[in-house]
């Protein structure tokens, strides 16, 4: 039995005198895939920015797994299992496939800075647990041979 994943009930979002979003609503189940298309200006990146976080929206609300999710920040939003890409590519140039992915996993982690100047074993430990699933993840979308290929010579398909 799928479960409500995202629900936005009646989201609008006011930039001065214009309506980005008027009253939208939809569900998502939990392992269905959707896709958003419309023409320029038809307020699909403000979505995505209010369901991210970047925005508040001015109306309705957004339940991630039944929780409210509306005075989210970013940050809180990522740690939930909410995130987005954006349309330009923002790598770490001299930084390895693997690296930057990563990177992209600081929201997850639980060591701070003392245990990485003091190379502390939990901090090893967390470390070599990140590495794996950056591993995971280059494999799940095919570059698993490029992890350990600097970013800027990557392909700008990879």
């Amino acid at each position: 039995m799928n479960s409500n994943l995202l629900s936005l009930n009646q989201i609008s979002k006011h930039f001065g005198g214009l309506t980005a979003l008027f009253e939208v609503s939809l569900t998502i189940q939990s392992g269905e895939i959707y896709a958003l298309i419309g023409p320029n200006g038809a307020g699909k990146t403000t979505l995505f920015n209010v369901i991210t976080g970047i925005y508040t929206p001015d109306q309705g609300q957004i339940y991630f797994n039944q929780q409210l999710m509306n005075r989210k920040t970013p940050t809180e939003m990522a740690i939930s299992g909410i995130a987005r890409t954006f349309q330009n590519i923002r790598l770490f140039p001299s930084m390895t496939a693997i690296e930057n992915v990563m990177v992209g996993r600081h929201c997850r982690t639980h060591s701070g800075i003392i245990g990485a100047i003091l190379n502390l074993a939990h901090t090893r430990i967390e470390e070599k647990e990140i590495e794996n699933k950056a591993y995971q993840l280059l494999n799940y979308v095919g570059l698993q041979k490029q992890a350990l290929r600097v970013a800027k010579n990557l392909s700008y398909g990879d």
